[in-house]
């Protein structure tokens, strides 16, 4: 009762279901190019009564939907292509028959090319604050390097604040005198500043790349991540200096405070730490790797390399397997009250992925190979976990200030679905027998729950309907409606009010949950920083993922697929340069980005096809994004590590040579398969490293022969373990 009166009262719905009742692993979909279009008006859905300002961005436009294709697809199929031509090549090895989901729509951008003077970088989340006491907002502007400050009242923007160019200001946070501090992503610092107008802003440097802040009220302490893997702490004051410097891993993202302890995450392999008072770590921990049932339609090689040339109809076979699907790229970790740590997560497939098309959409819950996910309470001996249906790059997620209410948001549903998802906390707790939920990690159907799963009663149990191993799927429906924009942010002002933040136009929306209305919209009254390139990026395509889902912050997500026919391969990292580094891919297939385009983003991944200068924007837009490096950590050692590295003797500079450390060439290095020699930039903070990710560490790439290469992949076995050290520091810095 009490649950079913929490939902009726913020007007959203909430749908949990177990594996198979996504029903997306069976159906059939054959991705083809969207028509392009001509049409400039965005879509009415962009515009919102009470509006001001339009959006600036390029619009998305949605075609017509297709109506759903047949859960079960007929025995007997003509594949795509004309009868008598050759659709794919006679070596074709056969594959599934589609794999997007039932009645996907491919959106499209509509209206001019635009090219931002300078490219705005890639969203991140987490930029938006609301004072302890819901008076006012704070917003972080990373495209344009500014703050925000909104009195929630009045509806009203109150002042800006510029920051220095480059800055990319992100997580903001306020302490217990009122202090605002925020991360300068780009400017290696922390800033420090009152909510007056004519306020001084102190900048602290702090690392070479921060990214999360956690305050401790009892020490008046900041607590700041640094993606190289060092956890910074140092007083709250303006005037105050660095306390310690703890080395907890590379790829540190989130911190949160809780007594003397401090929970650490890292973005990629979304790995939680425990981190104790002294600076130990307690405990690691990750959310839960979901495996289920999936149903495919395959083709055998001769089906294919007949049906293919000749266009003659051909049988297909069910085929059913256990597939999983792994956590990584932690987007954003908050304390809920009563329930502990929540982590917006995605899980990425272990299993097979096709090259097909809309091969990329083989996913459950109605998304892709990548999906959106939620565990909380991973902290907790019982951790609750699911797979958010329908959400594409869920960046962020805010609480109510008692715990009850969930809030996300998923820029990449820009123009195809919603954005912005509300859901009650209490849905998520472990459910009654019978009833449809969430099944706590270590749980067993009909037995008592572990303890700390929040079980009550007499005879606590988790339902029968739920399996341990089954994929819980969680469609949210939110009655708010769509902001102009592209979001990027969320909190909680009060109880019932949220705001969402949002990039083109630069704006701030505030719902009302009791009557699941926008109360105010307010202009930023910023230029625009519209980019064809930034837009294409986080777009959702067909197959329900975005380049963002496996490039998140235009990097990489650390995950090693496989790929039929092709085998391991872990996702590239895009940063630094990306233009004159042609062939793309590890098999140097993809003579060009066009190419990559066409091959990827429309074939496999259900897109449509963009016209020529919407390309160019894109790899030109990518181009543009700065590598990240690390210092050294001891500047004497890199130095020694360089001159290794540039040494005949050595040979690595033979192939890592040029500004980009790549001759653009493939070869074989001791790993049995000619492959393309990638840059070397952000080393060490995109492990693990090799085409097949067997590297966990530079140090492993260096000594582990049958990783690494051996000398055939640097002459490296002559050096001794003080040189080897050098060189990993120099790798280090790149």
């Amino acid at each position: 009762m009490t649950q079913r009166k929490s939902w009726r009262r913020y007007g959203f719905g909430l749908l949990v279901l177990a594996a198979g009742g996504c029903g997306a692993s069976e159906n059939i979909a054959e991705h083809e190019p969207t028509p392009e279009t001509s049409v400039s008006t965005p879509p009415a859905a962009r515009t919102q009564a009470g509006s001001s300002a339009p959006a600036r961005s390029p619009s998305v436009l949605p075609p017509a939907a297709r109506p759903a294709e047949p859960s079960v697809f007929p025995p007997s199929v003509m594949p795509p292509g004309s009868a008598g031509t050759c659709a794919v090549p006679p070596t074709a090895s056969g594959g599934f028959v589609g794999m997007g989901p039932s009645g996907v729509v491919t959106p499209e951008l509509a209206g001019a090319t635009v090219r931002a003077t300078t490219p705005p970088p890639p969203i991140s989340g987490g930029t938006l604050l609301a004072t302890r006491d819901g008076s006012l907002l704070v917003a972080a502007d990373p495209e344009r390097d500014q703050l925000y400050f909104v009195d929630v009242k009045t509806e009203k923007l109150l002042h800006v604040r510029p920051l220095l160019a480059g800055d990319e200001p992100g997580r903001v946070l306020e302490d217990a005198q009122g202090r605002i501090h925020v991360v300068l992503r780009g400017g290696r610092s922390i800033a420090t500043l009152t909510r007056d107008a004519q306020s001084t802003i102190t900048r602290r440097e702090v690392c070479a790349v921060p990214r999360g802040i956690g305050y401790d009220a009892t020490h008046d302490q900041l607590h700041v991540a640094c993606a190289e893997g060092t956890l910074v702490t140092l007083a709250a004051a303006p005037s105050g200096t660095v306390s310690r410097r703890l080395q907890v891993g590379s790829d540190a993202r989130d911190v949160l405070v809780r007594g003397d302890q401090l929970f650490v995450t890292h973005f990629r392999s979304a790995q939680l730490d425990v981190i104790g008072a002294n600076g130990e770590r307690l405990e690691a921990m990750r959310p839960a790797t979901f495996t289920r049932e999936e149903t495919r339609f395959e083709l055998s090689k001769e089906q294919a390399q007949v049906a293919a040339c000749n266009g003659v109809p051909f049988e297909v076979q069910p085929v059913t397997e256990q597939v999983a699907s792994t956590p990584n790229v932690a987007w954003r970790a908050i304390d809920v009250p009563n329930m502990g740590v929540a982590m917006l997560h995605q899980r990425s497939r272990t299993a097979e992925v096709q090259v097909t098309e809309g091969g990329y959409g083989a996913g459950s819950c109605g998304s892709g190979i990548v999906q959106t996910a939620l565990t909380v309470g991973l902290d907790k001996p019982a951790a609750l976990s699911a797979d958010l249906g329908a959400l594409s790059l869920g960046v962020d997620i805010a609480s109510s200030a008692d715990g009850e209410v969930l809030a996300i948001v998923a820029p990449g549903n820009f123009g195809t679905q919603q954005q912005i998802h509300v859901l009650p906390a209490s849905q998520l707790m472990a459910p009654t027998s019978g009833t449809p939920g969430l099944l706590p990690t270590g749980a067993v159907p009909g037995k008592p729950l572990p303890d700390g799963s929040g079980g009550t009663g007499s005879n606590p149990t988790t339902p029968v309907r739920m399996d341990p191993d089954a994929n819980p799927c969680i469609f949210t429906s939110s009655a708010l409606p769509e902001p102009p924009g592209q979001v990027t942010a969320v909190t909680f002002a009060s109880p019932h009010l949220i705001a969402v933040q949002q990039r083109e136009p630069a704006a701030i929306t505030l719902y009302d949950l009791r009557t699941s209305s926008a109360s105010a919209q307010i202009d930023l009254q910023q230029a625009s920083t519209a980019d064809t390139g930034h837009s294409l990026f986080h777009l959702r395509a067909g197959a329900g993922v975005a380049c963002a889902s496996c490039h998140p912050e235009a990097g990489d997500d650390g995950h090693v697929w496989t790929f039929r026919d092709i085998g391991a391969r872990r996702t590239q990292f895009l940063r630094g340069g990306l233009l004159g580094t042609e062939p793309f891919h590890w098999n140097g297939d993809m003579k060009d980005f066009s190419m990559l385009m066409s091959e990827v983003f429309v074939r496999r991944m259900g897109g449509f096809q963009p016209r020529a200068d919407q390309a160019q924007a894109l790899a030109t837009w990518l181009d543009k994004q700065p590598a990240q490096h690390a210092d050294a950590r001891d500047e004497a050692a890199a130095a020694r590590g360089k001159a290794l590295f540039e040494s005949k003797d050595v040979g690595c500079s033979d192939c890592h040579s040029g500004l980009h450390r790549t001759n653009n060439q493939s070869r074989n290095v001791g790993t049995g398969a000619e492959l393309q020699v990638p840059p070397l930039k952000s080393l060490a903070l995109r492990t693990p490293l090799m085409h097949d990710g067997c590297a966990t560490t530079i140090g492993e790439r260096l000594t582990d022969a049958k990783c690494g290469g051996g000398d055939a992949h640097g002459r490296v076995s002559q050096l001794s373990a003080a040189q080897l050290g050098d060189l990993t520091f120099y790798l280090e810095t790149l």
